[in-house]
Order: structure tokens, then C-alpha cells, then sequence
């Protein structure tokens, strides 16, 4: 190093003879390629490091150059001979380099020193292996040769005429691929390949599977295979090729050909659960070669190396039958805590509404007419229901959800079991996408991760410029990807424009991904049914040029353009366990946008894409842990996941737990711990504003806090005014005599909620459409009246209403009433759970166009999000939802971003001439308001729990004194 005596290795960097050698050697050292000598004036460096050292680097350390030559394979005899040997030399010129001398990296040739660097480096070791390994059979050779095959560069010389002609495919991995068999019966063949690792855009590394064969050597591979009841070493495939199996690979391929010589069950079977049977089958191996001599059984088997899901996120842990998961330690509230005063049937496509009394004579029914061998039961004139196991299952599921809640409890369906809510029919036999969860411990955590910088400066490809608290929404989620996030969540204010801020994040991501030269990646978009063309219609109005992108509609009957031909004759990727979209058409969309049922359904397609990024819109769809959309939800490998909602907490604290567990698993804990930290009593605010400070404060020093929440009365300026008017009027007295029945006679005929629901329904009126004429029907009802006085004030300013109510047949009443009070021009518009998305948007942009009075009906939950009527200026709540958040959602149609004039809500309350400030409606109306505003600061659940319908119960009920009821 310059100096007459050596310099300890610590003082080499600043040693005055110091030079760019001093930085290779350094290097080396803190890479652990090299280790300081004993004395600690010398480091010793592997021939396996000095090989992966680049020209410029040996000329730094003063090492010779690289070897200049040709590397040459040669052998003598054939592959199939006992005595078959492979040695390599090097050619310069096209000549033979005689006499070379070989020591580790180190060559001598001609009298002169030179380093082999990798790879040939590599292959020269592995070729002296070959030569000298104990195992002698066929197969082992056959495995040695192929790895030193695919090590060897483009430019090497196989001088062998037959080795160069040899194609040998080493099996270390397969997958299954499924299809129906002449029978229209499940079957499946396996992929042989093997797993590589590759670089992701974040430098990072993961194993993928690579088929070892082109296609129609697979399919040669896959009849040679099922053409023999015994499972060989190795196959030949045709045109040279062969395919060798590894040990492993061997052992589980003997489980994956039992299973198909097996029934139809038994491959069902098989299927639902590869991996136990896999599992089992290399276990049992194991054990058996313990007989042979000592295993080592604290060596886990690795069976992820052996059998292939592909593409599936690391939180799937396998593919298998569903389980319901018993989660006892947290209480479900049971929604809605007031029964609908009807709820829907589907039959084919047509909705039909049926109240209680109705469900409970066509279970009747439908049972009398299986037992008679009768096809179909009447649900009423000229409206029939197919007879069989599953209709009974229906209406029984039904009247279940009608009678959840019980007097003081909140409590949930089938035992404290997860109720799946989001799903109809009978799912036993359901394979699906199996999670790590988080339920009672943590099994599942992703550290931040490394990501290439430059997002800031990547510009979204808009047409409008963004208002400052959207600007603010972009920078944040900027910083989180910056950070290396995994997900958050937006929860601004309904009316805030958030969709318009997620369309500028993802525009982000795809310009720095292009801009980076980073791999090619779709964005996911889930959202309820009716909100997808909403996203469609901000992409086109805000994204300039092509935006995000091709959009692919996966969804609705989309689908059947997705779905890859197959000959499958009946189930779903839910019964197969298997993909059924074109994942090429996904993984080449520019962006792709579907529902949450659609995800739910699809999953083994879906989860096999990987995306850049994943929007779930309205996420308070997947606030429910260990149910089938939510679980779905979490399988998607999604490199960030954006969840939106403005209302994250509905029912309970633990509503946003997971959607948090989506975003940052493990972050808040697991569910269960969750649970008692935050729901032990909801009434005490100090656990709530700790949970909001948790929630809106930076998560790390250099990450931004995991939630952005902001009220649009603070962020947007321009906001007209807002006027709630609450127009109390006393019930006529038909109404008020029903009610006051009710009353009187709760204690000894109604359940707590049967009473309930029936002071409810009477305070919208007493009779049922059609039981009076349509002035005197509009006469009886306080609610009602009051309601056209309103809508004559409307049409006197010639503005626009929007008129919110529940019931279908108050709704259709309303169809006929107004027309035929109002000089209305055209048909009243009506949007409910019945329409369908793409009649939703036309019927708003009707609405938007008519000119003068109008009136658009909607019931809270279909049209109480998604949609924009800035139109209008007037809401009437006709009927209240039993959730303030819904109301404010419905309310948002028309207070939000675009609405120029003033704002004007209206909530008609029947108050009882006797009653007076106990009646259900001013009761109701404050238990909302007070709901209402503990929602707004911390969160506070918004939906009512079992002390609320208590506390309902009471003020309605055993509060009225008995001189009050009897009128003396």
C-alpha cells in the first residue's frame, strides 16, 4: 500500500497512499465479501468474490485483467453412458488455449495471469462438481447438466453435437392447471417449471414461477404423465427435450396422479385443498426415509418452493374450503337496529318487497309445496318463487335478519358467528382465497418498504386544476408512497371531491412509473355497483389525453367478454377453486374497475394480478372482519391501497379496524385487542378522541398519519348556505289513535322492537297506500302533509327537491301524488336499490338537465352516495334512516362542490297531540343529533347500539304515564 510496513486495515481509508483500490477493498469488507486477517493488516477475499469483481474494479486492487477468452464444453461419450464426463477449455481466435491452469478465479495461460470472472467462474466449479459426484444414474446427470446449461452464456461453445441438441427441463416446482374433462367433470394436469427471482420496480427481491416448457411440450409432458399409473424420474418430451423431476417435486406429483385416477369428489377434493394434500405427501416421505438414516425434522418442509400459486399476494397462505371465524370478543350491532318496514326478494330480476307478516306465509308456503312435490310457490298474484331447499334457506335468512336484535342486546346472526352480509345462498362449499389474519394474534405485518424516489415531481395527467384540500390530498398521499406505506385512508367529508384526488394519485403513480422505466402494472378501482360509472364519468371530465389508461369494466355482463373460453359446464371460480378471467386482459388494462361482489366472486383471477395500486371506494364495505368480501379484499397484492370513505366508523369502533388492517396490517394491533381497548364503553369520549389522535397523527417520523379526515364545511369556501328546518306538526287523528294504540297496548302484545317499528311506521302514516283516497291518504299523515306544503313552497320558487324515503309503496304513491298535484312535465324520477347502475346515471343526468320544479324520490341507502344533484337545492327527509351518516350522505347529494345556491334540509316530524316531546319522531330526531355531532369529533360510532334502542324504548314507551295514554 505504499509504505515499508504494513497499515492496519482500520487506518487504510486514511493512509495519505490511499486510492480507488482502498474504496473496492472497503467494499468488500462491509459487504462481508472479505474478512480482516488475524493480525488486522490484511483482508482475505473468496475466489467467489474476487470472480464478481467488474475490469475496472481489478485494475483498481491491482489484480490481473479478465480472462479474454471463449469458454468451450466438451465430453466424452454420451449423456446415457455410465462414464460420461463434460470439461471445459477456452478459445481465442478460434483457436484452442493450450496448456491453461486453473486455481479458483485465477487462470495461467501463455505465461500470463488473468481472473475468470462470473459467470464462467461459476460454471467451471459446477462442471469439476459434475465430475466428481458420487451419483452416478441418469437422472442425477441429467439434473447437473441442465444447471450448468442455464448458467452457460450465449457466446459459449458446446463442441458436443448431441449436448448441444439436449434440452433438459429440471422440474424444482409446478403448478395445476384445471379443466374439464370429457365428462364436464373437474379435472387437472400439472405445470413443471421452476422459481426464479426477479427485482421488483423497488429493487427488492421475489420468487415468481416460470413454466419449464413451451406449450405444446407441456402438453406432451402432461399426456406421458397421465398415461402412466407410476410417476418416473424423468419424461421425454419429444424434439430432445426431457423433463427431470426433483426429489420433492417427484413426491408430490405421486399425490397430484392419485388424485387424478380418483372420482370426480375425490379431484374436488383434492382441489379445495392442494395444499394439505401435498403437504401430507412430503411429510409422509420424510418419515419414511428417517428408516433410511437421520432427518432433520426442525427443518421446516418449504412447500411455497415445491408448489406454485401464482401471483398470489404473501398474505394468502393458501387456497382452501371456507370457514365462518367465531369472533365472540367483540358485539356486533345489529343493522338496521330498526326493521325495514319491508325487505326484498329477488326473484330472476325482479325485486320483490315483502313485509314480515308476508315472509312468514310464503315460508309456509314454499314448505307446503316442497312436501307436495309442488314446482313453484305463490308469493302473490301472478308473482311465483321457485319450491326447493335454497328459496326455503332465502326466506328463512330473511326473517333472521328481522328478528336479530333482542330486547337490550346487541347481538348478530347464527350464534356469534361473523354473519356474511354481503352474500346470498348457501357458500359450504366455497374454495377460497385463504388470508393470515390478524384476529387474535398477529400473523401478518409488512414493513414500510423501500421505493424509487421522484413522485412529487411526477405530474398527473389533468385537465382541471385541484382545489387547495385536494392539492393537500395528493401531496399527503404522495408522502405516504414516498414513505414506503402500504395503504391509508382518505376519510374526507362526503362532497369533498375524492375521487377527483385519487384519480391525481394514480395519474402520479403512472407518470413516475413511466418516467422511472418501471414495469407495467394496472390500477384496481372496487366500489359499490351504482359509483363505477361515476368514476368512469370524473376520469373523463378531469384526466387529460389518455389518462389512466385503457379502463376494463370487470363486472356485471362485462364479465362474459373476460372470461377465458372453457368448457366448464357449471360452477364458479368459487366451487373450482380456480381462475376464470383472462389475467393477460387484467395485468395489460390500464386501470380496472369492479365491485366489491364481482372481487368477492373472482378472487382466484383477481388476486393473481399484480397491481400498482388499489382504490376501495365506499370502504365501510369491508369494515366486517372474517366475512367473504372482506377477506377477498385483503388477498389482492396491491403494491399500495388506497381505502376512501366518509364514514369509517358506522356501528361500532371496530368498523375501521379493517379497514385499517387492509391499509397497514397489524398496525393497530389485532382485532380482539382492538376491541377491548376501544368498545368497552363507547359512551366515554376519552377512548374515542384516543383512537382519532392514533388515527390523524404522523404514524412514524418520516410517515404522514395513516388517515386524512376533513369536514367540507372547513375546506371549501365557497359553500353557499346551509338551513336545516325542522317542521314539527301534530299528528290528524286517525294517526294519532293508531299510535296512541301502540302505546298503550306495547307491554302486553309488541316486542321492544316490534313496537318500535310500529310507532316508526305509523309516524309515516297509519294506512297503507291504496286504504284512502290520494288527498284524504295525504291528509292522514303529518309527515305527509307537511311534506306537500314544502314541495308547493318548491314549485312556487321553481327549484329542485330531492324527497328521501324508505318504503317502495310509499314511493310508488308518491309517483302518482305528484303528478297529479304539480304541473310536472315529465315522468317523476325514482332511484332505489331496484335500478340498475348505468339507469342511475341516465335518470341524474335528466335530472340535472330539466329546467324549473322538480322532483326526484330516492330511498337512503341506493341513492344516499355516489351521486352528484347539485340541481337541486331542497332535501326532504321524508322517512329517517336509522343512521345520522347515511342521512348526511343523502343530504351531500346537493351540499357539495359545484352547488351554487342555497341549501335548504327539511325534517317533517309527526309529534302526538297528547304525547308531545315523547313522540318517536322527536325522540328519534334527538338521539340522531346527538349521534350525529359525536360521529363529527372523534368518530364516535354513528349507528345506534342496544342501550339506544333502550333508551328509544323507554323515552316512547314506559316514560308516557298512564293518565297520558288513556287521555284522563
Amino acid at each position: 500500500m505504499g509504505s515499508a510496513s504494513p497499515i492496519p486495515v482500520s487506518e487504510w481509508t486514511s493512509h495519505a497512499g490511499g486510492s480507488l483500490g482502498t474504496g473496492v477493498l472497503m467494499r468488500l469488507r462491509d459487504d462481508g465479501d472479505a474478512v480482516e486477517h488475524a493480525d488486522g493488516k490484511a483482508l482475505l477475499v473468496s475466489w467467489d468474490s474476487v470472480a464478481r469483481l467488474t475490469s475496472n474494479e481489478l485494475r483498481c486492487i491491482g489484480l490481473p485483467d479478465a480472462a479474454p477468452y471463449t469458454f468451450e464444453v466438451t465430453t466424452n461419450g454420451a449423456i446415457l453412458d455410465d462414464d460420461f464426463r463434460v470439461h471445459y477449455g477456452f478459445i481465442q481466435k478460434g483457436r484452442r488455449v493450450l496448456g491453461v491452469q486453473r486455481i479458483g478465479a485465477w487462470l495461467n495461460a501463455t505465461n500470463q495471469d488473468y481472473v475468470l470472472l462470473e459467470p464462467l467462474h461459476a460454471i467451471a466449479v459446477a462442471i469439476d462438481e459434475f465430475n466428481q459426484a458420487e451419483e452416478r444414474d441418469l437422472e442425477s446427470r441429467m439434473l447437473r447438466w441442465a444447471q450448468i446449461a442455464e448458467m452457460l452464456p450465449e457466446e459459449a461453445i458446446v463442441a458436443d453435437d448431441e449436448l448441444r441438441s439436449l434440452r433438459i427441463a429440471v422440474a424444482s416446482s409446478f403448478r395445476l392447471s384445471p379443466f374439464a374433462n370429457d365428462d364436464g367433470e373437474l379435472d387437472f394436469d400439472p405445470v413443471v417449471g421452476r422459481r426464479e427471482t426477479r427485482v421488483t420496480d423497488a429493487g427488492e427481491a421475489e420468487q415468481e414461477f416460470v413454466s419449464g416448457l413451451p406449450g405444446a411440450r407441456q402438453a406432451d409432458f402432461a399426456r406421458r404423465f397421465r398415461a402412466l399409473s407410476r410417476v418416473k424420474h424423468r419424461y421425454a418430451v419429444g424434439g430432445g427435450a426431457y423433463v427431470v423431476l426433483t426429489p420433492d417435486v417427484e413426491t408430490a406429483l405421486v399425490a397430484v396422479r392419485r388424485a387424478q385416477a380418483g372420482t370426480a369428489a375425490e379431484r374436488r377434493d383434492f382441489v379445495q385443498n392442494v395444499s394439505g394434500y401435498l403437504r401430507n405427501a412430503l411429510e409422509t416421505a420424510r418419515r419414511q426415509s428417517s428408516d433410511d438414516g437421520p432427518t432433520d425434522d426442525s427443518v421446516e418442509i418449504d412447500l411455497d418452493r415445491v408448489f406454485s400459486d401464482e401471483g398470489l399476494s404473501e398474505r394468502v397462505k393458501g387456497i382452501g374450503l371456507w370457514e365462518e371465524k367465531p369472533l365472540p370478543w367483540i358485539q356486533r350491532a345489529a343493522e338496521p337496529w330498526l326493521p325495514p318496514e319491508a325487505v326484498g326478494l329477488r326473484i330472476g330480476d325482479q325485486v320483490v318487497q315483502l313485509s314480515e307478516k308476508e315472509l312468514a306465509v310464503l315460508h309456509e308456503r314454499i314448505k307446503t309445496a316442497i312436501e307436495r312435490g309442488t314446482a313453484t310457490a305463490q308469493v302473490r298474484d301472478g308473482v311465483k318463487i321457485p319450491a326447493n331447499a335454497e328459496a326455503l334457506k332465502a326466506v328463512e335468512k330473511l326473517q333472521r335478519g328481522l328478528n336479530t336484535v333482542e330486547t337490550g342486546k346487541s347481538v348478530e346472526p347464527d350464534s356469534g358467528k361473523a354473519a356474511d352480509e354481503d352474500r346470498d345462498g348457501t357458500e359450504g362449499d366455497d374454495q377460497v382465497l385463504l388470508v393470515i389474519d390478524n384476529l387474535e394474534t398477529i400473523e401478518f405485518r409488512r414493513e414500510r418498504r423501500q421505493r424509487r424516489s421522484g413522485i412529487d415531481g411526477a405530474t398527473p395527467a389533468l385537465r382541471t386544476r385541484l382545489l387547495p384540500h385536494q392539492e393537500k390530498a395528493l401531496t399527503w398521499l404522495r408522502h405516504h408512497w414516498d414513505a414506503g406505506s402500504w395503504g391509508a385512508l382518505l376519510a374526507d367529508d362526503m362532497g369533498l371531491g375524492k375521487t377527483l384526488a385519487a384519480l391525481a394519485f394514480l395519474s402520479s403513480l403512472r407518470t413516475h412509473a413511466r418516467e422511472q422505466g418501471l414495469t407495467p402494472r394496472p390500477m384496481l378501482v372496487v366500489a359499490p355497483t351504482g359509483l363505477l360509472r361515476n368514476w368512469q364519468d370524473e376520469h373523463s371530465k378531469h384526466m387529460s389525453g389518455v389518462g389512466l389508461g385503457i379502463a376494463l369494466e370487470a363486472h356485471g355482463n362485462t364479465l362474459r367478454s373476460l372470461k377465458k373460453p372453457t368448457p366448464f359446464s357449471r360452477g364458479g371460480e368459487l366451487t373450482i377453486g380456480q381462475p376464470l378471467l383472462d389475467i393477460d386482459a387484467l395485468n395489460n388494462a390500464g386501470w380496472v374497475l369492479t365491485t366489491y361482489e364481482t372481487l368477492r366472486d373472482y378472487q382466484h383471477s383477481f388476486g393473481r394480478v399484480r397491481w400498482r395500486a388499489g382504490v376501495f371506494d365506499e370502504a365501510q364495505k369491508i369494515k366486517n372482519p372474517g366475512i367473504r368480501v372482506t377477506e377477498a379484499a385483503l388477498a389482492m397484492d396491491i403494491d399500495f391501497a388506497l381505502l376512501m370513505t366518509g364514514t369509517p366508523v358506522e356501528n361500532r369502533p371496530a368498523d375501521i379496524w379493517s379497514i385499517l388492517d387492509r391499509a397497514e396490517p397489524g398496525s393497530f394491533g389485532t382485532l380482539r385487542d382492538f376491541s377491548s381497548r376501544y368498545e368497552q364503553d363507547t359512551a366515554e369520549t376519552s377512548t374515542l378522541v384516543e383512537l382519532h389522535r392514533a388515527l390523524t397523527e404522523p404514524t412514524a417520523p418520516t410517515a404522514p398519519a395513516l388517515m386524512l379526515r376533513r369536514l367540507k364545511e372547513d375546506h371549501i369556501p365557497h359553500l353557499p348556505e346551509k338551513y336545516l328546518h325542522r317542521r314539527v306538526i301534530d299528528m290528524p287523528r286517525r294517526q294519532a289513535d293508531e299510535y296512541a294504540k301502540v302505546v298503550l297496548g306495547s307491554r302486553r302484545e309488541h316486542s321492544v322492537l316490534q313496537a318500535l317499528h310500529r310507532l316508526r311506521s305509523i309516524s309515516l302514516h297509519p294506512l297503507a297506500p291504496g286504504e284512502a283516497g290520494l288527498d284524504q291518504y295525504i291528509r292522514e299523515s303529518a309527515r305527509l302533509s307537511e311534506t306537500f306544503t314544502i314541495l308547493e313552497e318548491i314549485a312556487e320558487r321553481e327549484e329542485k327537491a330531492l324527497l328521501f324515503v324508505e318504503s317502495r309503496e310509499m314511493q310508488n304513491f308518491l309517483i302518482v301524488a305528484l303528478r297529479r298535484r304539480f304541473p310536472l312535465s315529465d315522468d317523476v324520477l325514482v332511484i332505489n336499490g331496484a335500478v340498475s347502475g348505468g339507469t342511475r346515471k341516465a335518470r341524474v343526468d335528466v335530472f340535472q338537465r330539466r329546467q324549473g320544479f322538480d322532483v326526484m324520490i330516492l330511498s337512503p341507502r341506493a341513492g344516499g352516495v355516489g351521486l352528484t344533484l347539485t340541481a337541486a337545492n331542497h332535501v326532504i327527509h321524508l322517512s329517517r334512516w336509522w343512521n345520522p351518516a347515511v342521512e348526511d350522505q343523502c343530504t351531500d347529494r346537493v351540499f357539495r362542490i359545484g352547488q351554487r345556491q342555497t341549501v335548504h334540509v327539511y325534517l317533517p316530524l309527526a309529534r302526538h297531540p297528547r304525547f308531545g316531546e315523547y313522540s318517536f319522531d322527536l325522540k328519534l330526531d334527538s338521539l340522531m343529533d346527538r349521534k350525529r355531532a359525536m360521529n363529527r369529533q372523534v368518530l364516535a360510532p354513528a349507528g345506534a347500539t342496544g342501550g339506544d334502542v333502550q333508551e328509544l324504548y323507554r323515552s316512547t314507551m314506559t316514560e308516557v304515564s298512564v293518565e297520558q295514554m288513556t287521555g284522563s
